[in-house]
């Protein structure tokens, strides 16, 4: 690509990242918010590999795509930068709960465990959980795009990216991931790019309930340390190659503590955030479309995961109406 017409590229990338933060806006505010700038640095792909951080120190988002290595939009749609910017300043909002006095320390939690990503997750679907699952299904697809794979997943995409979305939120989820998975490669195709999407670095599908930083190393909640799910990733792409039995792969699971349920019922995973920032009204009002949209995929597939959705929704619209009641 010239030179040139790359350098219109991110501009035009840029205005519409830009649009997509005023229109977090109108969901979630917070005056820290207007002291951010938006800029495009290439160098953050090639050091991190991540299309968008966000740097609270600096005080910026740098998105890095389209690049030399990516040369195309990671994330080409409004609704996913929309999700991206909401995701990254959410790390913000966890900072001021948790870590107030000590970033350092969130620095530490966000290496060793997923918790931190999961609860700023968790937050976005308190607002924008449409624009969470576009982020999810965005990324899903340019992650193949970037490995040659443009076919696609077929019919296995969508619960793909609600069972994966659900894991990143660290919400509870039911779907057999196994049988998933032997479900997918028994279709060529769709097998084929399947092994592919196992050379990213985690499957959240396997993760475990999101929780406040004190309950991380509990492992009734399942599996929340970033080694272990790395460890589970492998495990699987050795189990889809034919290297790894059924016996011994449930074995290695039950010795992490995979769960994906929950068997304490006081525990709210909802609650491991707060509402800080989030404008009830307006938030409320997209999580109960979205609970709509959820029910009907639910009341049509065979799959637990778009009632585990509406599940996961329903405690987020409940509790943000019971606090929207309280200012009254």
């Amino acid at each position: 690509m010239e030179e040139e017409s790359l350098s219109r590229w991110i501009a035009e990338t840029k205005t519409e990242w830009d649009a997509a933060f005023k229109l977090m806006l109108n969901y979630y505010e917070t005056e820290l918010f207007r002291s951010f700038k938006i800029a495009y640095h290439a160098a953050t792909w090639y050091r991190f590999k991540n299309p968008a951080l966000i740097f609270p120190e600096e005080r910026e988002m740098l998105f890095s795509t389209p690049n030399a290595e990516i040369p195309f939009d990671y994330y080409p749609s409004q609704i996913a930068k929309l999700g991206i910017n909401a995701h990254n300043f959410a790390y913000l909002a966890d900072v001021e709960e948790y870590y107030p006095y000590n970033f350092s320390l969130f620095l530490w939690e966000q290496k060793e465990y997923i918790t931190p990503l999961q609860r700023a997750n968790l937050r976005v679907a308190h607002f924008i959980p449409d624009a969470l699952v576009e982020v999810t299904r965005e990324g899903l697809r340019s992650f193949l795009k970037s490995r040659g794979k443009l076919e696609g997943l077929g019919s296995y995409e969508d619960p793909l990216v609600v069972i994966e979305t659900l894991g990143l939120m660290g919400m509870p989820r039911r779907d057999d991931m196994l049988n998933f998975v032997k479900d997918v490669n028994e279709d060529r195709k769709a097998g084929a790019t399947f092994n592919a999407f196992l050379e990213t670095p985690y499957l959240f599908s396997f993760a475990g309930m999101v929780t406040p930083p004190a309950l991380n190393e509990d492992k009734k909640y399942g599996i929340r340390r970033r080694d272990e799910l790395a460890r589970i990733k492998m495990l699987m792409s050795h189990y889809v190659s034919g290297e790894l039995p059924d016996e011994t792969l449930h074995a290695e699971l039950q010795r992490a503590g995979y769960t994906t349920t929950i068997e304490d019922r006081t525990y709210k995973p909802e609650d491991a955030v707060d509402l800080r920032w989030v404008k009830l009204e307006y938030a409320l009002e997209r999580v109960k479309k979205s609970i709509a949209v959820y029910e009907h995929k639910a009341a049509h597939s065979n799959y637990y995961c778009y009632a585990d959705m509406v599940d996961a929704l329903m405690r987020i619209a409940e509790k943000e109406s019971t606090a929207a009641q309280s200012y009254l």
